[in-house]
């Protein structure tokens, strides 16, 4: 048989998604199913003073809930500061007030409508900055600052004196949207035996499961939470967005209930990605060594923590980059602001600190007359090096290779011989680690099953959420077993068929549940030699830690997936329109498991990516988001996504299932400074703001024209 691992395989979903058969959480209907409305709050900040639901007295057909139907209501993955239903206090634009299920979806608009709230407004805390300022207004009881966390290691005031050349600016990124293609969506119904069921996008269904038992009192051995095929996912749905309410409506009333928002609702006051301030102070020698990296980073994590703290932990052991550092000082800080909970997002963290380190970094080069490339090289973390935090590299390195890579590359060696002036070539690298991190439970157990005619299901308790891991969890069985891949099914993410193996986040899955998977079938070939006929196998993995260092929950990581990206624009001087025309990418994660697919990964990463440096945003006013429909908030099409070359630096790591390492997010983090840079060999313009729109490289043309810059 012909070897499945490191050939490319076809998805094993795809033709299912392509030709209408796939079933996503807002494809599903029950007879006599209840449709539910959210009732949103109109205020960004303020008191509630009543709630009026008269209106809904004695409707046949129609039920309404506020907060006092809630049995615990404080939900959420790290801190429980965020209410199902508001009660006494709304804190942001679209917060849940009420909910309506009825036997129609046009009972359920009408009387969603006739709910009115009295609220006494409150000053609205607009940013980091506005809430660093006063604890009045409060927007927690607590305060508005939420975590702060500093680390420092070496002499700062002596490297910078030392240093020959020094480099500071402060850069500021957008709230951004993860933009699914399929809204948060879901189902729930009673079965025969009374078992709560909902089938929502989610991207962890066991602590769903452990929220509506808390919040809701229901007992978890009567509820199953399922993922059907999920319409992207990128961190946004790793959370209570659908299940709770489901949950509510239909363990009060015993019917089935179905809730879908609609664009408005998901973009006005869903999960984000936060928005950030990060100053960066800079110190290099004339050689282009960095000697010193001084940072503050101020992330706004909207009305309610989420993940934030978690977000807040990555970007700070990331955010001076994938180099070797000997002096470091960092502050970093989380603060509630007036806007949506801020939450996990495709790199966690990481682009917004990746933009500043690597444009600093571009400047540098630039001024210090050396190729960015070298100087990335001759800093370039390796095995055994140890990171900016001073975390020991044990794991596969291959930056050194992909910088090697990039420079070899048909697009940087046409830098070189570029006459257009209209043409920019930029570059950027970054890392981003694997796994939840240190002092975090990061287990996996899976089984496998043979079953008659030769045929295997396997249980894994993670979510396909598009990265196609279900595919490579059966080119792992099928090569481990010795058998064609039509003989694997998998199944994914239902809390009566599989272990709890956490959420499907922080680029573990593939890695952990891999691992697991392959012990499941070295357990099921013991059994097979020793006669069993239809053999279970059961396995179980644990995600290696950071020996060395434990500077707090969830940092720093001990594996780390490494990338290095140029970019060819073409700036048009007339409009300050930006053309991106070529992507060169180049991953270091280990063994490749299945070519086509990493590069499918490491291409929509770019588009994404590219939709963060060049177009969208979310602003707000008086904490009132502006863009909430497709046609204000912009993304990128394929008439915007460019050329994109997706190639690998051959790498084996050792802890790896059969070589791998995780590749979901890495693809995102460093496109934007990358593309910043190519902008500025067009037009020398001080880009510290992302996005990097035409109007703003217009506005500095003619500022310039006219002698201001």
């Amino acid at each position: 048989m012909t070897t499945v691992v490191g050939s490319s395989f076809p998805r094993v979903d795809a033709l299912a998604k392509v030709i209408g058969q796939a079933v996503y959480p807002s494809d599903c209907s029950f007879p006599n199913m209840l449709n539910l409305r959210i009732v949103r709050s109109t205020q960004a900040h303020a008191l509630i003073k009543h709630i009026d639901t008269q209106h809904c007295n004695g409707i046949e057909g129609l039920y309404c809930y506020t907060a006092v139907d809630v049995q615990e209501n404080r939900l959420g993955n790290i801190i429980k500061d965020q209410p199902l239903l508001a009660a006494d206090k709304v804190r942001f634009y679209g917060e849940p007030v009420a909910l309506i299920a009825a036997d129609t979806p046009e009972k359920a608009d009408l009387y969603a409508n006739y709910i009115k709230v009295d609220y006494e407004p409150l000053p609205v805390v607009s940013d980091p900055q506005e809430a660093q300022k006063t604890d009045d207004p409060q927007i927690h009881e607590t305060g508005n600052l939420l975590s702060h966390i500093p680390f420092q290691k070496g002499d700062m005031e002596r490297a910078f004196q030392q240093s020959f050349l020094i480099q500071e600016d402060t850069f500021t990124v957008p709230v951004v949207d993860h933009l699914y293609l399929e809204r948060e969506a879901g189902v729930s119904y009673l079965d025969e035996e009374g078992v709560l069921n909902i089938i929502a996008g989610t991207q962890n269904p066991f602590n769903d499961r452990e929220e509506i038992s808390r919040c809701l009192g229901i007992p978890i051995d009567k509820i199953r939470m399922r993922s059907a095929t999920i319409g992207g996912g990128f961190g946004g749905k790793d959370g209570n967005t659908v299940q709770l309410f489901l949950a509510l409506v239909t363990w009060k009333t015993k019917r089935p209930a179905r809730l879908v928002f609609s664009r408005e609702e998901s973009l006005s006051s869903s999960y984000k990605r936060h928005a950030a301030k990060i100053k960066v102070k800079l110190g290099l020698d004339q050689w282009g060594l960095i000697n010193a990296y001084q940072g503050t980073i101020e992330y706004d994590t909207g009305a309610y923590a989420a993940l934030g703290p978690a977000v807040l932990g990555l970007g700070v052991e990331h955010a001076a980059g994938p180099y070797v550092i000997p002096n470091v000082q960092i502050d970093g800080y989380l603060y509630y602001t007036n806007k949506p909970p801020a939450s996990a997002m495709r790199g966690f963290g990481v682009p917004q600190v990746a933009f500043a380190i690597e444009s600093l970094l571009n400047r540098a080069a630039k001024i210090l007359q050396i190729d960015p490339i070298k100087l990335r090289r001759q800093n370039a973390l390796f095995k055994g090096a140890e990171g900016s935090l001073g975390q020991k590299m044990e794991h596969s390195v291959g930056l050194k290779e992909a910088l090697d890579r990039l420079e070899s590359s048909e697009l940087w060696r046409e830098k070189s011989l570029n006459t257009d002036p209209a043409v920019g070539y930029g570059m950027a690298a970054g890392y981003l680690s694997c796994g939840m991190g240190k002092g975090i439970p990061d287990t996996a157990k899976v089984e496998i099953q043979a079953l008659p005619g030769g045929s295997y299901e396997v249980r894994i308790g993670t979510v396909e959420i598009g990265q196609g891991s279900s595919t490579l969890f059966i080119q792992l069985a099928a090569e481990e077993l010795h058998v064609p891949p039509e003989r694997i099914r998998v199944i994914m993410g239902d809390t009566a068929l599989t272990h709890d193996s956490g959420s499907t986040a922080g680029s573990r899955t593939s890695y952990i549940c891999g691992n697991a998977l392959l012990k499941a079938i070295d357990n099921l070939q013991r059994q097979k030699d020793l006669g069993v006929l239809y053999p279970i196998g059961v396995g179980e993995a644990v995600f290696p830690e950071e020996k060395h260092l434990n500077l707090g929950i969830g940092w720093p990581h001990s594996m780390y997936t490494f990338i290095v990206q140029g970019v060819k624009v073409r700036v048009h001087r007339s409009t300050g329109e930006i053309e991106l025309e070529d992507v060169f990418a180049v991953t270091e994660a280990g063994r490749v498991i299945n070519p086509i697919a990493l590069a499918g990964q490491i291409q929509g990463g770019v588009v994404m990516g590219v939709g963060y440096a060049l177009m969208e945003q979310i602003d707000f006013g008086q904490g009132v988001p502006k863009q909430t429909s497709l046609s204000s908030y912009l993304v990128p099409t394929s008439l915007d996504s460019p050329n994109i070359e997706a190639v690998n630096v051959s790498a084996y790591e050792e802890s790896g299932p059969l070589g791998l390492k995780g590749a979901a997010e890495v693809g995102t983090i460093v496109i934007a400074p990358a593309i910043a840079a190519a902008v500025n060999e067009v037009v020398n313009c001080p880009i510290s703001e992302l996005p990097i729109t035409g109007q703003t490289v217009a506005d500095y043309l003619v500022k310039s024209s006219k002698g201001g810059g």
